[in-house]
């Protein structure tokens, strides 16, 4: 009797377990099935959700402020600025300026933009606003998009508030010209990039009447000539940056006899047609008289010689920055013997009936001296140099990363030569990062800070304290300070380019 009662027990037990796992395994699959149709369910409300509340309000100078701080972040905020836009009235009205003022086009997006600013070809049947918000239209990523007409169309819808142009490839042309003429704003004018360049005189015509103009880049593709007037070529009043490029040939070189006074920096690149003699020439005549010139670059110049222009230095010594390429230079631009031997030399400047082929003969690398009709001078006396930095790079010729070493820069500075150089700037591809000079250039970078330290200090009438001497004057604190203000500012940089 007992054993059937234990039997039975037993057996309810086991009926009993059996059932709760399988309640057990039927809630869990339940739960999962709930869950899995809640998640859609919250899947669901979430994309159609609305508001039911008012959104927060923010002063208009903190969403500014946001804006703003999202704009210095070009190319990448332009894709951000077009979603600002879309969340109230009030953020479009603050985005939208950031958004045209300097727009990042390529291919993709530049039909949109394109509609956006030219919403119909007739301006007096409709007009875009947003078209006067740009005031950078960088057209540089353009190569097949567009035409030479919508480039005119943009350039005559954005007039209003233009103040920098950089022109496509192959869609800028002569009919862009009298929209361009309109854009009185205009600061920066490059047309570098330009394949076909316009004619010379029409160009000239046209930016001659930009009063606000400062840079101004001609296209690698113009050509100066002998048809060409060019002693008549008429210059923007205020321009201050200016890149001579392209088709210049003696003729051209010769012929200018004078830039605009205003001028502060001049590039001369990428002119395949011009020699030593002729731009030597140039540089006497045309941009020596430049007072206010502070800024000289010359590279990619491939019929120079190796040493075309050693006399640079002593030919302009209001530089206070000179870029050149070491293709062109030795390490006698920095020799004050050399100078000397210069000054002692008469030059010659053509008078102003010379034929060209008289000049080209009357020019040779050497300076000497003929019996054409010719007015002869002397150099004025050695002045001091004003040059601050010194830029060196490389126009790409093999064999030129010896030419000029840090050791050259050092003797010049010691001899006296360039008493206020301050900063070297040097392309990686001349290798003064390498194990060989790497301690030279170091040596080189303290003697411009020590230089400049000096300077510093008796800028400001202070006393450099001998050793760490207290002299009651703050002076202590400055020298034991972690960002020293003449180190900022002097020094040895190397750059990729």
């Amino acid at each position: 009797m007992a054993l059937d009662q234990q039997r039975n027990w037993d057996i309810s037990m086991a009926q009993n377990l059996h059932k709760i796992m399988r309640l057990d395994d039927t809630a869990a699959t339940t739960q999962q099935k709930d869950g899995i149709l809640n998640s859609e369910k919250r899947n669901a409300e979430a994309g159609s959700r609305t508001w039911n509340t008012e959104p927060i309000y923010l002063p208009d100078e903190i969403i500014l402020q946001i804006v703003e701080y999202i704009a210095n972040f070009r190319p990448y905020s332009q894709r951000t600025l077009a979603s600002c836009c879309l969340l109230s009235h009030q953020w479009y009205s603050a985005a939208v300026p950031l958004l045209y003022e300097r727009p990042v086009l390529y291919g993709n997006n530049f039909e949109p933009f394109l509609r956006a600013m030219c919403p119909s070809i007739n301006l007096h049947i409709r007009k875009s606003v947003r078209a006067e918000l740009v005031k950078s239209l960088n057209m540089a990523n353009l190569v097949h998009q567009g035409s030479r007409s919508l480039t005119a169309r943009l350039l005559g819808r954005t007039k209003g508030g233009l103040e920098e142009f950089v022109a496509p490839q192959a869609s800028f042309a002569i009919n862009c010209l009298p929209a361009l003429s309109k854009c009185v704003r205009l600061r920066v004018l490059d047309l570098s990039l330009v394949s076909e360049s316009p004619p010379l005189p029409e160009l000239f015509k046209t930016v001659s009447h930009l009063n606000e103009l400062r840079s101004f880049r001609l296209p690698r593709s113009a050509g100066f000539g002998a048809h060409h007037a060019t002693t008549d070529l008429p210059w923007p009043p205020n321009l201050e940056d200016l890149t001579l490029s392209g088709g210049i040939d003696g003729h051209f070189l010769v012929g200018v006899v004078a830039f605009p006074q205003t001028l502060r920096s001049i590039t001369i690149e990428h002119c395949p047609q011009v020699k030593g003699f002729a731009l030597v020439h140039l540089l006497r005549t045309a941009i020596r008289p430049l007072r206010r010139l502070e800024s000289l670059k010359i590279r990619h110049m491939p019929r120079l010689s190796t040493r075309a222009l050693d006399n640079v230095l002593f030919l302009l010594p209001q530089l206070k920055k000179l870029s050149v390429s070491v293709d062109y230079i030795t390490p006698a631009v920095f020799d004050e013997d050399h100078f000397s031997m210069l000054a002692k030399e008469p030059y010659i400047v053509p008078s102003q009936t010379a034929h060209w082929s008289e000049a080209h003969q009357s020019f040779p690398l050497d300076l000497a001296t003929d019996d054409h009709d010719h007015e002869q001078t002397s150099l004025p006396p050695q002045q001091q140099h004003s040059l601050r930095t010194l830029e060196l790079t490389s126009s790409g010729n093999p064999g030129v990363e010896d030419k000029i070493t840090p050791i050259d820069v050092m003797i010049a500075i010691e001899e006296g030569t360039l008493p206020n150089l301050r900063q070297v700037r040097v392309t990686k591809s001349l290798h003064w990062h390498n194990s060989a000079t790497a301690q030279d250039a170091e040596a080189l970078a303290d003697v411009l800070q020590e230089r400049n330290k000096r300077e510093w200090f008796e800028v400001r009438g202070l006393t450099i304290p001998e050793g760490e001497s207290e002299d009651g004057s703050g002076v202590r604190a400055i020298m034991e300070g972690e960002e020293r203000p003449w180190e900022r500012s002097a020094g040895v940089w190397m750059f990729d380019g």
